[in-house]
């Protein structure tokens, strides 16, 4: 039996289409699904970080089982009310 190809799909995945990926997902099941919230959230870490540390979180997270999450840089105050990072969880 030729085993080359079996392996699950993610395993050879780029950053850039890990987040292809997490966006199509997103589409596919629509709004209020688990799948929409994190291309959401992924969509927000792109606007804040950056493509290239997202993507390589992106290649981490799928390596290591984690997700990326937004968080706050400093403990919340009254001014800042939203995240302004990109961590693994």
């Amino acid at each position: 039996m030729d085993t080359r190809f079996n392996y699950y799909p993610c395993d050879f995945m780029t950053g850039k289409e890990l987040f292809d990926h997490y966006q199509s997902a997103a589409q596919r099941q629509g709004f209020g699904s688990r799948e929409f919230h994190y291309g959401n959230i992924l969509f927000q870490a792109l606007k804040l970080e950056g493509e290239e540390k997202i993507f390589r979180l992106l290649e981490i997270a799928e390596n290591t089982g984690k997700k990326i999450a937004l968080a706050y840089s400093e403990p919340r105050s009254e001014e800042l009310t939203d995240p302004d990072i990109a961590v693994l969880i």
